[in-house]
């Protein structure tokens, strides 16, 4: 008892968090391998789902293909949520970790990161559940919502929301269409390809090619005072927070 009381003080609140879920999560895979062992397949698409829900370049399209050849597509698609809900609870206090380094903090000074904060946060749950839901690259609001603050249950609820449907669309054609084997490795490996090379090019353009505001730039007003614009006119639940967290980062860096 001691030992998790100890274990408790040393743990943020995300972590114990994330670390009670991923007790839920074994103890309910292994519930789900003693009563209905015929769905263990659910269980290994759900530990799939959580890599390919990360940041890390992993594409869920292929994985979701071949267990729908085996399972309904509504078991597929709720399968993966739960996995989409443990990555980005993971995901959560690993980007906002990540911006507190200071080679990353930089990148809050650049014009294409306030004005990609200030879109986000007019409409932060609408856009979450869009990007999650359509093909739009969802990495944007992967570290968008994190990194200004935007509260991580809203944050995992609008994910979730949006993937369902997208789960069950494309489960419903690899259940429907029966794909090889084969294409789905071949499709997997070409799409890491396109990650990591997407990626890559990424990372050459780095956070020093892209424009950083000067103190004095008057172009662009402060984020900060936007964003409190947006509360005080009524904007969605999660702007207050955000309104603190740049303010602090723009009094770090100045």
């Amino acid at each position: 008892m001691t030992t998790v009381r100890r274990l408790r003080r040393r743990l943020p609140l995300y972590w114990e968090r994330f670390c009670w879920a991923l007790l839920g999560l074994a103890a309910g895979g292994a519930l789900l391998l003693w009563l209905a062992p015929d769905f263990a397949g659910t269980f290994l698409f759900t530990l799939y789902s959580m890599p390919a829900n990360s940041l890390l370049p992993v594409p869920h399209e292929p994985g979701l293909l071949f267990a729908a050849k085996y399972y309904h597509p509504a078991w597929i698609a709720l399968a993966g949520c739960v996995g989409t809900a443990v990555a980005a609870a993971i995901d959560y206090p690993v980007v906002r970790r990540a911006f507190e380094h200071p080679n990353i903090r930089r990148a809050r000074n650049t014009r294409i990161y306030r004005l990609s904060v200030r879109w986000l946060m007019k409409f932060p749950f609408f856009t979450i559940f869009v990007f999650a839901l359509t093909p739009l690259p969802i990495y944007v609001v992967r570290v968008l919502a994190p990194a200004s603050g935007y509260p991580l249950w809203r944050y995992i609820f609008a994910t979730v929301l949006g993937r369902f449907p997208r789960y069950y669309a494309i489960a419903w054609i690899g259940h429907l269409v029966q794909i090889p084997a084969w294409i789905l490795v071949a499709l997997f490996a070409a799409m890491v390809a396109l990650l990591i090379a997407g990626s890559r090019v990424t990372d050459e353009i780095g956070i020093d090619g892209l424009e950083v505001l000067d103190a004095s730039d008057s172009a662009l007003p402060a984020v900060s005072d936007e964003l409190a614009a947006l509360a005080d006119a009524g904007a969605p639940a999660g702007v207050d927070r955000a309104v603190a967290t740049v303010r602090a980062d723009e009094r770090r860096s100045s």
